[in-house]
């Protein structure tokens, strides 16, 4: 099992639609490979369920799993530290999802042992394996 990590924050429904090429290019490289994956989606409460079902299609397309993440209702206590630290971060280039990698260890389960990050822009053309 490939445990797969993006981060998104989606108020315009830009980011949900980089966050699916990414899968769709790891999941379309991947298809002669045994190897199955996990994405896991750490998200804030701007992911609709409507993208939401969108990736899990995706996934369930290529036999592939999806989870999701609301770091919002998860991780209250340390968005709310990052938010007091970093509070003109939306007005730079980047928002508050580029922290949400570092939420990582706190949300997946103990069990998983290594997850490989990837930003939502990123387009795979090789096997994840």
């Amino acid at each position: 099992m490939i445990h797969v990590c993006f981060a998104l924050r989606d108020e315009t429904g830009k980011g949900s639609k980089f966050a699916g090429t990414a899968m769709l290019s790891m999941f379309a490289n991947n298809s002669k490979s045994e190897a199955s994956i996990t994405v896991h989606i750490l998200h804030d409460n701007t992911l609709t369920d409507e993208n939401r079902d969108k990736f899990s299609y995706l996934a369930g397309r290529y036999g592939q799993l999806m989870k999701f993440y609301n770091v919002e209702t998860r991780c209250a206590t340390k968005l709310a530290e990052i938010k007091n630290r970093f509070p003109k971060i939306d007005k730079a280039r980047f928002n508050y999802a580029a922290f949400y990698k570092f939420l990582i260890p706190q949300v997946l389960s103990k069990d998983i042992a290594k997850a490989i990050y990837l930003e939502t822009n990123t387009l795979v053309n090789l096997d994840i394996n």
